[in-house]
């Protein structure tokens, strides 16, 4: 694992304790279960961002850029499909689903996590003298 890999697994924990707080903010959340919303919304994102991350992590320490560009494409068409069947998933499998707050934590996660994720993958390699 390298540290580019545990920095990835802090962030996205320090990231999911931002669950309960929503959950803390009832008044924006005026509908019924929200909190099942926010869980699987959270979820979702989880879901859908650490098997992509993994997928584009595991070709940044080679040199062949074509693998790189394959596992980006190949992770950019896993998180669409996962996003969209998930998503419909919840709104047609859940009575009476709390949509508004599954959308917030979905989004939410969405945009923090790929924030990281982008922030780790294009962050610059060390060069061979700098290791030195």
């Amino acid at each position: 694992m390298s540290r580019r890999d545990v920095v990835f697994a802090v962030g996205t924990t320090l990231l999911t304790l931002v669950v309960p707080g929503l959950m803390l903010v009832r008044p924006v959340f005026v509908e019924e279960r929200y909190v099942l919303g926010t869980l699987c919304g959270w979820g979702l994102a989880l879901a859908v961002m650490v098997p992509s991350y993994v997928l584009l992590a595991r070709t940044l320490h080679g040199t062949d850029n074509q693998r790189f560009l394959r596992a980006f494409a190949y992770g950019t068409g896993l998180r669409m499909a996962g996003c969209l069947v998930g998503t419909l998933a919840f709104a047609l499998l859940v009575e009476q689903a709390p949509k508004f707050t599954f959308l917030i934590a979905f989004f939410m996660g969405y945009v923090l996590l790929t924030a990281l994720e982008l922030r780790l993958t294009l962050r610059r390699a060390p060069t061979r003298e700098e290791r030195a």
